[in-house]
């Protein structure tokens, strides 16, 4: 609980015949302005029996009859201009308490530590209870704390409250112990103080939660024995986050290591990161996380989450990278200053771009095929890749069907680390004899069809057989080679 302090000042005047004279009169002598000055005192006022802070008590400064109202914790700060050494007596009194007082020699340019002022409740205004039948949630400084040397608060206060059979809160006549342990905990040398206590005057007991190296949740549970019965509390929940961040717990991955940036500008990539300290746990929320990237353009930061995590936008646009390959990088800092970073390469592709061998329909054939963009970068995940064999008594075997996965990177973040080959960017196929049995029907083949469909666009070709040349769809750049193979591509000028 935050202390508010408050300050008053007091110029006070006394002549030498006792008579109260206004500021600024000449008829002070320098030797008598030698203690003239400020005092400053400083106390609390508690309760004599319970020792608990006495809340909206007021002070009384004599011999000037000053009043003065503390603060939520019994304390005060008072500033007072006298004009010499003096006795100033404080008093506090508070209704349902009686008076306490002490007098302190005023000293100009001094500050003074009030001794405590204890009041004690009067018989008349003191409160009745049963014993114990109840133990209370009343309050707890936190819901969330850090871990150890994490640098967030480490500690959490939780007050219970022991009532009677119709809710009073027992006095300290029935006071009990109460007894203080974990329920769920993280295990990371998290530890309650005291572990056990006496209630107060108003059944009041007060345990500390310190955090210990693992971030989790922690439940601590109050108990009590009265008259033979154990009185338990429901579980209080506090979570413990995480420290800062480590180098060898920091993440970077996208959403999708293949989008299709060169295609569009404002095409939008998600970029994660999943941030952990030295003991494995997430960091504390809202650890700041810079990010930077080659190509394209990216969200400057993010906080994290919960888990350690949180995401930025990676958006299509200048500068787009000559090779396709654009490199992101996320900045951090650990508990000694130093520089947390993480890389991850993401592809920008392009139109679908293919190589076909041979560019004719024949029976028995087998089929070379390489999909690609303009970069020789594979397409995006998604991209279905269709073979379709059409005549009589025929049909295709092989690469016929393909879905393509997201693109990896193998040993690093440049283009030459980027994952082709078969399966990826290569395939084969044959086009064969698909006689039923007994059947005399004569197996011919009338066109081989190649369909690509995808996130950076849809292609198609046609082999015809024989002499017949192929085709191709609307929007696309068909080049039948003198080897006898093809290329087609997207159009770049239909983008």
């Amino acid at each position: 609980m935050k202390t508010a302090l408050y300050r008053l000042v007091i110029s006070l005047f006394v002549a030498g015949t006792g008579s109260l004279l206004m500021a600024g009169c000449d008829a002070f002598s320098s030797d008598e302005n030698d203690e003239k000055g400020i005092v400053t005192l400083t106390g609390q006022v508690l309760n004599l029996e319970t020792n608990n802070p006495v809340e909206s008590a007021f002070i009384r400064i004599l011999p000037f009859d000053l009043l003065f109202e503390v603060d939520s914790e019994g304390r005060y700060e008072l500033a007072v201009e006298i004009d010499s050494t003096m006795d100033l007596q404080i008093m506090a009194s508070k209704d349902g308490f009686s008076d306490a007082s002490v007098t302190v020699l005023a000293l100009a340019g001094r500050v003074i530590a009030v001794p405590i002022l204890r009041l004690k409740q009067q018989a008349g205004e003191e409160s009745e209870s049963g014993t114990a039948s109840n133990i209370l949630l009343l309050k707890q400084s936190a819901a969330i704390i850090g871990v150890r040397e994490s640098g967030s608060k480490e500690v959490a206060t939780i007050e219970f409250q022991l009532a009677d059979s119709v809710g009073r809160p027992v006095i300290l006549d029935k006071s009990a112990f109460v007894r203080f342990s974990f329920g769920v905990q993280p295990g990371g040398g998290e530890f309650l103080a005291p572990t056990e206590a006496s209630t107060d005057n108003n059944g009041v007991v007060i345990v500390n939660l310190s955090s210990g190296t693992k971030a989790g949740i922690v439940q601590i549970i109050a108990e009590t024995s009265v008259d033979g019965r154990t009185i338990r509390s429901l579980p209080v929940a506090v979570t413990i986050h995480g420290g800062l961040p480590d180098q060898g717990h920091f993440t970077i991955g996208p959403a999708r290591f293949n989008f299709p940036g060169l295609l569009s500008f404002g095409l939008i990539n998600p970029i994660n990161i999943i941030v952990g300290d030295k003991f494995s746990n997430p960091v504390r929320i809202g650890t700041s996380v810079y990010f930077s990237s080659t190509h394209g353009v990216i969200e400057g930061s993010t906080v994290t989450n919960e888990s350690g995590g949180g995401t930025v936008d990676l958006i299509s646009a200048n500068p787009l990278p000559s090779d396709g390959i654009a490199l992101i990088t996320a900045r951090t800092a650990d508990d000694a200053q130093t520089e947390v970073s993480g890389s991850t390469p993401v592809v920008f592709s392009g139109v679908p771009y293919i190589t076909l061998s041979p560019a004719i329909a024949l029976l028995n054939q087998t089929y070379t095929l390489t999909v690609v963009d303009q970069n020789g970068n594979p397409l995006a995940e998604g991209t279905s890749i269709i073979v379709i064999v059409e005549g009589r008594a025929v049909k295709g075997v092989g690469s016929i069907d393909i879905r393509l996965a997201d693109t990896a990177f193998l040993g690093g973040v440049s283009y030459e680390h980027v994952l082709r080959g078969p399966g990826i960017t290569e395939f084969t196929f044959r086009a064969v004899e698909d006689i039923p049995p007994l059947s005399t029907v004569v197996p011919a083949i009338e066109a081989i069809t190649i369909k690509v469909a995808g996130p950076n666009g849809n292609l198609e070709i046609v082999l015809g057989p024989g002499g017949v040349p192929a085709r191709s769809s609307d929007g696309v750049d068909l080049e039948v080679r003198p080897d006898g193979s093809l290329t087609a591509r997207t159009s770049l000028n239909q983008l």
